[in-house]
């Protein structure tokens, strides 16, 4: 793995997608009934951390130029995404909304970790 400031926001844009795609595994698991309401929100809560992580280390990074200060807004953004997914996510499980927005919500996770995991590995290499 890459050192420096690129190389730091490319491993948390990495964390938090691959946290974001495995949340919409966990959801789509549970859509189909082959999980329970108590393992889906364990595994979602186990994603939450996995994001909390990752966007304390990106925030507390110091940068060194305002192209770096917009890849942290970036990754930071992307990771607000993801957070607010995986709550409605919860919400719906514990029977806080409808069930037929399970399939959406899963979608943007799955839309989000794509998009955050392609973007590690940009950075990744430029760092």
């Amino acid at each position: 793995m890459r050192g420096g400031v690129e190389g730091d926001f490319g491993r948390a844009a990495q964390q938090i997608g691959s946290a974001a795609v495995s949340a919409q595994l966990s959801l789509q698991v549970f859509a189909d009934g082959r999980n329970t309401t108590a393992a889906t929100d364990t595994a979602l809560s186990d994603m939450l951390e996995e994001v909390d992580q990752a966007v304390s280390a990106t925030a507390d990074r110091e940068v060194d130029t305002p192209d770096q200060g917009t890849l942290r807004a970036e990754v930071l953004q992307a990771a607000n995404t993801v957070t607010g997914q995986i709550i409605r996510g919860r919400d719906i499980v514990a029977g806080v909304g409808e069930q037929t927005e399970l399939t959406a919500v899963a979608a943007e996770l799955g839309r989000a970790g794509t998009e955050l995991l392609d973007l590690g590995d940009r950075l990744e290499a430029a760092g």
